[in-house]
């Protein structure tokens, strides 16, 4: 049985694999070990997170992978993903072609069965306009609420939420309540289903897929 280690750019990242991803793995009855941890930017100051660029990504997964045993995945953001990425392109219907570039490029280092590449379209916010479930925590005012609920009757995938500077699923948040990324997010992403959250996002729904599928057959 190989542990799985993901990837991530930021605590937010962090907080949702932990507190939502690895809790339903574990529900569905997998007992391989568990870490989720962002990348490495700066090893002299112990910088980590970020929109960090394809090195930085190549050089964490290889450190990953160098302590053997192991199944390696990753979690980023689209929204502005370092154009240094292989396969690079700002057309986020295009991201399944990126990640079979940066697939094969990991894989001319190491076992590519052990790696699945994931780029969330376009930030995880996105992931949050699944339900007013969680929002209807952190948000008190009958207003707020209602422009929440329009988005969320407006895009039936939220990962179809626009990824624009103005637009970004974050952006829209902060227009309309004082969003605070970290503190909030942890509470309303923890409210969230992830089968839910799968029902509504197929990106999000394939990964979850494959991870399983990898997790089974200690292999991607």
């Amino acid at each position: 049985m190989k542990r799985i280690v993901f990837i991530v750019e930021g605590d937010t990242e962090i907080i949702f694999i932990q507190k939502c991803v690895m809790p339903y793995l574990y529900g569905k009855g997998f007992s391989n070990p568990m870490h989720a941890q962002k990348m490495l930017t700066n090893r002299k100051m112990n910088k980590k997170g970020g929109n960090v660029g394809f090195e930085y990504l190549k050089n964490e997964i290889a450190r990953v992978a160098a302590t053997k045993n192991v199944l390696i995945t990753t979690f980023l953001d689209f929204f502005r993903l370092p154009t240094d990425y292989p396969a690079y392109t700002t057309d986020s219907h295009q991201i399944p072609v990126i990640e079979q570039a940066v697939k094969e490029r990991i894989s001319e280092m190491m076992d590519g069965s052990c790696f699945l590449p994931y780029i969330q379209r376009h930030e995880i916010e996105s992931l949050m306009y699944t339900s007013m479930d969680g929002f209807d925590i952190v948000v008190d005012d009958d207003v707020s609420l209602k422009k929440l609920q329009r988005i969320i009757d407006q895009y039936p995938n939220p990962e179809d939420i626009n990824g624009g500077a103005e637009t970004a699923p974050s952006k829209r948040l902060l227009n309309i309540f004082p969003y605070e990324k970290t503190a909030d997010a942890e509470l309303i992403l923890e409210v969230l289903e992830v089968e839910d959250i799968r029902a509504k996002c197929p990106r999000f729904d394939a990964w979850m897929e494959k991870l399983e599928e990898g997790l089974r057959n200690d292999r991607f």
